[in-house]
């Protein structure tokens, strides 16, 4: 009987704990979990590219911050602009909180346009945080002749393209509103594949590059690129004289759906992770992010590598897509209408 009387004391002190929302219930829980586990860090697209290069970066710090100390282990998933690795994501892999990934940031402007591709709830993601949030950029080489938006507009030029994401909309919808003749050349698996493209001439222009990931690759400095619009919602620093895309709207209901493009430059270098992940561990990936993006060791470990850092929250980055989502019909379908799969 005595036996009996003690377990029922600690089942009663464990349940109270729980009920009670303990804090260290919780922090032991999520300890226990991780232990001696790994976590895979899917990433929609292939190596030496911007999204890598952050999710990697990512993925060496990340385990140090979360509970239990996992080994977080990047994995190459390219193919469809991310959204192969998204849908992974969503659909197949396990929803516990051992799987991290990163994809395209226009996710939710396409689920907004109805996408058909879009077999997904871009809202049901677990958003961990963005290490970058700077404005995406479209390019052309130097030897391309294209040095202006008024050039794109005079005459035809190669633009490479990793599927139906920001690197195909943007010169899409250039092409239909301002009236710029980009052939947009689709397929590329990742930015770095278009960039060896572009500067081998098999290219003119990479169709969207987030700044941060032109920046240390000294072309700008050396005259090896030229920079032509600026996608953001205000002008870099470093890009005063390069106009904004929705700056170049002709009137306030294009410029209402340029905005709207140009709105998930917000949401950066996504990491994020599967739907239905326990609420406990999603909290301790955030906190884990944002403790990461805060310790100057890692802010010098960006630094090695020329990455800039400009963190977004978890509960950021979801305000973000749920903003995006809720934008009106007639501004989305009309955005639509312009940008058609490919």
């Amino acid at each position: 009987m005595k036996h009996q009387v003690r377990m029922g004391g600690a089942l009663g002190l464990a349940l109270a704990a729980l009920l009670a929302g303990s804090p260290v219930w919780a922090q032991d829980s999520v300890e226990d979990f991780y232990r001696g586990k790994s976590i895979d860090m899917i990433i929609g697209y292939s190596p030496g590219g911007g999204y890598d290069q952050y999710a990697r970066l990512v993925a060496r710090h990340l385990g140090k911050y979360i509970p239990g100390n996992p080994e977080i282990v990047p994995r190459n998933m390219p193919g469809a602009g991310g959204l192969l690795a998204a849908s992974f994501m969503y659909n197949v892999a396990p929803q516990d909180g051992t799987i991290l990934g990163t994809s395209d940031q226009s996710l939710a402007v396409s689920q907004a346009m109805g996408d058909p591709r879009i077999t997904l709830d871009t809202s049901e993601f677990g958003y961990v945080g963005s290490p970058a949030m700077e404005n995406n950029v479209l390019v052309t080489w130097h030897t391309s002749g294209i040095d202006t938006v008024d050039a794109a507009r005079e005459q035809p030029s190669a633009i490479g393209a990793t599927g139906g994401s920001t690197s195909w909309q943007y010169p899409t919808i250039m092409n239909a509103l301002l009236g710029t003749q980009f052939e947009i050349i689709t397929g590329y698996p990742g930015g770095n594949d278009i960039n060896f493209a572009m500067e081998s001439g098999e290219v003119d222009g990479r169709g969207s590059v987030n700044w941060a990931s032109v920046k240390p690759l000294g072309w700008v400095e050396r005259g090896l690129v030229n920079v032509l619009v600026q996608i953001g919602l205000q002008r870099e620093s470093e890009l005063p004289d390069v106009p904004l895309l929705f700056e170049l709207a002709e009137n306030e209901d294009d410029e209402q759906l340029l905005r709207l493009l140009s709105a998930p430059t917000a949401i950066g270098r996504p990491i994020f992770t599967t739907p239905n992940v326990p609420e406990e561990r999603l909290k301790a990936l955030q906190d884990a992010f944002d403790q990461m993006v805060a310790d100057p060791e890692f802010i010098a470990a960006a630094a090695q590598e020329n990455l800039g850092i400009i963190p977004v929250s978890g509960e950021q980055l979801r305000a973000t897509v749920e903003e995006i989502l809720a934008m009106p019909p007639e501004v989305t379908s009309r955005l639509a209408e312009f940008i058609a799969t490919e």
